[in-house]
């Protein structure tokens, strides 16, 4: 629980890491105790392709992926 989180506050179930979706239409989230794909629950999203560092998705790498 964050103090300065609205979504906290209000106790609204939602996750504070940013999901992450791959080109095969997986869901990852940075968060790694998140357990809940739905874009609902969280403010942030973003395509791996537009990661920074890119993504590990092309090489097979697994993250940490949201059941």
């Amino acid at each position: 629980m964050s103090k300065n989180c609205i979504s906290c506050a209000a106790e609204l179930d939602h996750c504070h890491g940013t999901l992450i979706e791959h080109h095969d239409g997986a869901l990852s989230c940075t968060d790694s105790g998140c357990a809940d794909g739905d874009p609902m629950r969280h403010e942030l999203t973003a395509t791996c392709e537009s990661l920074a560092r890119g993504c590990d998705c092309h090489a097979g790498v697994e993250l940490a992926a949201v059941a």
